[in-house]
């Protein structure tokens, strides 16, 4: 039987999780109560519709989570983006029952009556949940960049029609392992002499970066940099400026409470690429992450992103695969 979650399910939910944790099945962190309130039932964007359970013989023996927007980027509302699926368990013991195929049939017809047209595996959640990166000291990634290629999940939604569309690869750096070479001064020094000031952005500048922010194509960028910089206290941004211009970024420099340094991208501006811009801002983000105390760093990127190549130099190693998977409803 599928149905919505109760509060008395909780204890059953996370034995699903933590079996399936300590299986291998899945990347997450093992669950504890606070988590599960804090991610899911105290979140902004908790539907209790979309929270579902299989029950057999009166035990949770697997559950499906999905969520929405419900903030949107310019150009976005409830209309015109797609429901996600985030987590989906069935225990080691109960597969092969059919429970996943119920569970999944379940969330999208709760989709389908909230009028979603699609539906999505991808970093877009609104719902960010941490995964351990594999051969790390249990070393943490804020969100989950799509579904992992190495789980059971990814072959499983495959036949179930959703349809690998992007692949992305988590990287990973151990800080302690991180060295600056003499070539960031250098490249430095050439953006300088192009009239192209690179390092720590102070606000006070007032820089346009609207610019870059259409060239890229990114309303998510921009929000980054309007809502930090009109932060009372807003953290560090590494940034390339020249006559009043922002033409690239990265940031804002924070560190996690795991240790992890958090940063939201890294931007160039297309008009001013291949200029070892975004090799000097990424370098510089290396050492402001060393100075606030973190112990490493992680990201995603596309398998065909040329940037990998800048992550690999700056000392960063794939840890794994994800793909972003879509399913038209």
């Amino acid at each position: 039987m599928i149905r919505t979650f109760a509060p008395n399910d909780y204890p059953m939910l996370e034995r699903v999780w933590n079996e399936c944790v300590s299986n291998g099945d899945v990347l997450y962190r093992p669950l504890c109560e606070k988590y599960f309130r804090d991610k899911f039932l105290s979140d902004s964007t908790y539907d209790a519709s979309l929270l579902l359970v299989a029950e057999e013989n009166g035990e949770v023996i697997g559950f499906i989570s999905g969520s929405r927007k419900k903030a949107f980027l310019a150009g976005e509302n409830d209309e015109n983006t797609p429901g996600f699926i985030n987590t989906l368990m069935v225990r080691p013991a109960c597969r092969s029952h059919g429970a996943g195929s119920m569970l999944v049939s379940g969330l999208e017809d709760a989709f389908r009556r909230l009028g979603k047209k699609n539906l999505e595996v991808s970093s877009l959640s609104p719902m960010d949940l941490d995964w351990r990166i594999p051969g790390t000291p249990e070393h943490e990634h804020n969100n989950m960049p799509g579904m992992d290629e190495g789980s059971l999940a990814y072959g499983f939604l495959k036949k179930r029609s959703y349809v690998p569309r992007v692949h992305e690869v988590a990287m990973y750096l151990n800080l302690a392992d991180y060295r600056k070479t003499d070539e960031i001064e250098n490249k430095r020094s050439e953006l300088a002499a192009q009239g192209i000031k690179a390092g720590l952005y102070d606000p006070k500048e007032n820089c346009e970066w609207d610019g870059m922010c259409d060239r890229v194509g990114s309303e998510y960028w921009r929000k980054v940099l309007r809502d930090e910089l009109a932060s009372p206290s807003p953290r560090p941004i590494l940034a390339a400026r020249t006559q009043g211009h922002i033409v690239g970024f990265t940031g804002p420099v924070d560190v996690q409470p795991n240790g992890r340094g958090w940063f939201t991208g890294i931007c160039t501006d297309p008009l001013y690429e291949k200029r070892g811009i975004a090799t000097v801002l990424f370098n510089d983000l290396m050492n402001e992450f060393i100075e606030v105390g973190a112990k490493y760093s992680s990201l995603f990127t596309g398998t065909e992103n040329h940037a990998q190549r800048l992550y690999l130099r700056t000392g960063f190693r794939p840890a794994r695969t994800f793909a972003f998977m879509r399913k038209e409803l």
